[in-house]
């Protein structure tokens, strides 16, 4: 079951966040958010902004990849924070942004979604949605970063692109609630000001902890690619700044950045992938 359009009147009305509220807009057609979010970078009221879409038609994912989600059917935004204290990285932000999302999606539906990592949020090893930091120096040498989102919620088996076959779902395919995107809109945003309020009132063992809650399993089998080298191992842990940590096939342990690595399969703990090399 489905529920009608994102109400942003609503957000901005129920939202009782203290930094993800002060200026809250939606387009109905852009290229990206994160786009329409980085011509507000120098604008007074930059911290703490959120821009939603309806419909983008060139979203974009983590290292070039493309975003597809048809008119109204995902819920599709972004938001700006400015690092006047230099607290944040972009590593830890992408955590921060996973964690919210599961925690959001928990709240609101029925459907057991789980990390991926770095960035995709999986249902059933189908991927439901994904997440995409990108950062920019500012003139008076503080930083902004932009915090993308996306997540299939109203797709129906012929809206996922063909080329995404069996890989993608949403939540109208997975659950049996009525999916509402404002509702899940206003949740996020206000897990997301849980961290994002006051950064020093946690620490990495809070964030690696709730990240860890909803990972999917240290220990399963991984390929990754990096510097133009595949590497194969089992995942044993996340360091909170974005690092997966592999035990390798060849020997000794390795944390993987985040923003360099891509990770091409995942599979069980006892399983060993035997897929030539590509990049997804």
């Amino acid at each position: 079951m489905t529920s009608g359009t994102l109400q942003i009147e609503r957000i901005r009305n129920e939202l009782r966040t203290k930094r993800i509220d002060r200026r809250i807009d939606c387009v109905e057609s852009t290229t990206s958010t994160n786009d329409e979010a980085w011509r507000c970078i120098d604008a007074e009221d930059a911290d703490g902004l959120v821009i939603f879409a309806e419909y983008q038609s060139a979203g974009r994912g983590r290292l070039g990849r493309t975003w597809h989600s048809p008119r109204g059917a995902g819920l599709l935004f972004s938001v700006m924070l400015i690092d006047k204290r230099a607290e944040l990285t972009g590593g830890e932000l992408g955590l921060i942004a996973a964690v919210a999302a599961c925690g959001a999606i928990t709240a609101c539906t029925d459907v057991a979604v789980t990390i991926k990592w770095p960035n995709d949020l999986m249902v059933s090893d189908r991927k439901l949605g994904g997440i995409l930091i990108e950062s920019r120096a500012r003139p008076d040498e503080t930083r902004a970063f932009v915090v993308g989102i996306g997540i299939n919620c109203l797709q129906h088996r012929g809206h996922l692109a063909p080329v995404l076959g069996e890989s993608a779902t949403s939540l109208e395919l997975e659950s049996a609630d009525t999916v509402d995107r404002t509702r899940l809109a206003i949740r996020l945003l206000t897990e997301l000001d849980r961290w994002l309020d006051e950064p020093q009132s946690w620490d990495d063992a809070d964030l690696h902890r709730e990240w860890l809650a909803y990972a999917e399993p240290m220990g399963r089998r991984v390929r990754l690619q990096h510097a133009g080298r595949v590497y194969g191992g089992s995942m044993i842990d996340v360091d909170p700044r974005a690092a997966l940590v592999v035990r390798l096939d060849d020997g000794g342990v390795r944390a993987f950045d985040a923003a360099t690595t891509t990770v091409i399969t995942t599979s069980g703990a006892d399983e060993r992938s035997t897929a030539q090399d590509h990049v997804g």
